[in-house]
């Protein structure tokens, strides 16, 4: 096993369902996002094409859904129309993207767009991860002006040892 999946199944707290590759590093050349297959290795569709990895997105993304932002965004979409146009453009493009990924002998597919959502966003880091990788994604844009980019002055993971750095915190 390679010691990115490794890092990867650290941040992520478990192992991986499926073969995935790592489409995006911070600062200190660890991965972020992964890019997943839309159905995992037992067949279970997985709707979250890009999935976010690093510690300090996914604590300080959990802040701000907790805070609302979820909703404030959903509020926007429905009274901003060049939001919700970038929005909706960014969850067709996605569903195609994943849509070339698919193994077309699987029976379940996954559906919707970023997140598996289809009328709403659903899930901040989904949309985060999306930025990360493809640069296209308006409501993940917003969640990093919002955050600011990687600060961590410390890796979270030391890639030799393959454990957690104890010196690793969430910079606020």
């Amino acid at each position: 096993m390679d010691k990115e999946k490794q890092i990867v199944e650290l941040q992520i707290g478990r192992k991986l369902r499926s073969e995935s590759k790592v489409v995006s590093k911070c600062h200190l050349n660890l991965p972020t996002v992964i890019e997943v297959p839309p159905n995992l290795d037992d067949g279970t569709p997985f709707p979250t094409t890009f999935w976010l990895t690093c510690p300090m997105y996914n604590k300080k993304i959990g802040s701000l859904e907790s805070n609302g932002m979820i909703k404030d965004l959903d509020e926007q979409l429905d009274n901003n129309s060049l939001l919700r146009a970038q929005w909706a453009n960014r969850q067709k493009s996605y569903k195609e993207y994943r849509e070339k990924l698919k193994d077309k002998k699987s029976a379940i597919n996954p559906q919707g767009g970023v997140g598996g959502a289809a009328n709403s966003i659903k899930c901040l880091h989904a949309h985060t991860a999306d930025e990360l990788a493809t640069n296209q994604n308006i409501i993940g844009k917003i969640v990093i002006e919002t955050l600011g980019s990687f600060n961590c002055e410390n890796p979270c993971y030391n890639s030799e040892t393959l454990e957690k750095n104890q010196d690793w915190k969430v910079i606020w």
